[in-house]
């Protein structure tokens, strides 16, 4: 049953979600499961029902998950969804969240789950072979493309998602170029000595790397990409270009509504500051963790969407007294050129890489990622055995000085390693 109100709890007879991802599905989901009896209400701009973007740039891409694959196994009861409409404001005194610019929507509660887009999104807008990668529909796009005769494939952006497309262009036999503008591609996702070793690795497998380079504008003859214009004024050849350049936070619909800077602006039960009526979860949340001090970050990770999801529909329904914060760590994995890496922790806060076991040349490492010598993230490198470790040894907090040996799996390097990926 849904919690009862007090005094200082509002009622809620009406829950609205904005956004019809993995964040606002889990959040439906829970309310359901927590026994809110209300109504809830979901809308989302893609006109497709909710499912996981995790194997978009990894399976999904080459062809080895399918549609059906991507569909989220649990189906939430009693709930209105309206796809393919936009949010375009938020009237809080009133209570109203208004949908394509004339329709509204009341509510008691609102989630604010709008996600994130591609920074380049419009930059790649009516060329052909230009794309980006977050949807279903990019990634449908995107595979058709690589499928058939090799191309020449260059990804722009250092990050997570550019390397896992290199990884896998390169794999399907593309003539394959990675031009980042930082000094060494996902250091900031990974730390300096994983990111090194992929370097290698890519390196190996063909993979053309241009560092240090932004890229100043597409060329386009017909309407068709032909290549990249680099800052340095050289020019890389295309036949197909993939614009992987981060993400930025959709928060433009609220207007100056509720407080936003790199995302809605949370407290640590994930409730928006200033409102005990309103949270957010999911890429669009920046909110304060308990392992870094309070300190806010935004986490664009499969499992935190979820967890910050439950999370925040238990406490929007909960007196104060019953809520909590978010504690949960952020957890991710991927693979690139072969190499299962599995992350606990914020590694985007780190300035310093120790490996504490084993041999990334060996193929098989435990790494920690510190920040003024406090552990801050850990990293298993195809030693998924060693996920809860890597878990224990984050939430501890201990200085690298004190490290020894934390890391060591149960079973020795070079054992065979089971499980699946994390997500990310």
């Amino acid at each position: 049953m849904t919690p009862p109100a007090t005094r200082s709890t509002p009622r809620l007879r009406n829950v609205v979600i904005v956004g019809a991802s993995l964040a606002g599905h889990h959040v439906a989901a829970t309310l359901r499961r927590l026994g809110y009896q209300g109504t809830v209400t979901v809308v989302g701009e893609e006109v497709e029902a909710p499912y996981d973007r995790y194997p978009l740039s990894k399976a999904f891409l080459v062809g080895t998950a399918t549609r059906a694959q991507l569909s989220l196994d649990d189906t939430v009861p009693d709930v209105e969804w309206h796809l393919g409409r936009r949010a375009t404001g938020l009237d809080l005194t009133r209570r109203r969240v208004t949908v394509d610019e004339v329709g509204e929507l009341p509510f008691d509660g609102l989630v604010i789950a709008s996600g994130a887009r591609p920074r380049d999104r419009e930059a790649v807008a009516g060329i052909d072979g230009a794309f980006v990668l977050r949807t279903l529909g990019d990634a449908v796009a995107l595979r058709k493309t690589l499928q058939g005769q090799r191309l020449r494939v260059v990804v722009v952006g250092g990050g997570l998602i550019g390397a896992e497309i290199v990884s896998e262009a390169a794999r399907g036999g593309h003539h394959t170029t990675w031009a980042h503008s930082g000094s060494l591609p996902t250091s900031t996702s990974l730390g300096t000595l994983v990111a090194k070793h992929l370097v290698e690795l890519h390196r190996a497998a063909e993979v053309r790397i241009e560092g240090r380079q932004r890229v100043e504008s597409l060329g386009v003859a017909g309407g068709r990409v032909t290549h990249v214009n680099l800052h340095d004024g050289r020019r890389v050849d295309a036949d197909v270009v993939v614009m992987a350049t981060g993400t930025l936070p959709n928060v433009e619909w609220l207007g100056a509504v509720v407080p936003t800077a790199n995302g809605v602006l949370c407290g640590p039960t994930m409730h928006v500051r200033g409102t005990d009526r309103v949270v957010a979860v999911g890429d669009v949340a920046r909110a304060p963790h308990a392992a870094l001090a309070g300190q806010a970050v935004r986490v664009e990770h499969w499992a935190s969407a979820r967890h910050q999801a439950e999370l925040a529909a238990r406490n929007l329904v909960s007196p104060p007294t019953a809520r909590r914060g978010w504690t949960e760590l952020p957890t991710f994995g991927t693979t690139i050129q072969g190499t299962r890496i599995r992350c606990v922790g914020f590694p985007g806060l780190a300035d310093r890489s120790d490996l504490s076991w084993g041999s990334l040349d060996s193929g098989s490492a435990g790494v920690c990622l510190s920040r003024r010598g406090q552990v801050v993230a850990a990293i298993g490198v195809n030693a998924e055995d060693s996920v809860d470790r890597l878990h224990r040894l984050v939430r501890g907090r201990p200085t690298v000085d004190h490290l020894g040996n934390s890391l060591r799996p149960a079973a020795p390097p070079g054992a065979p390693l089971h499980g699946q990926d994390v997500c990310t």
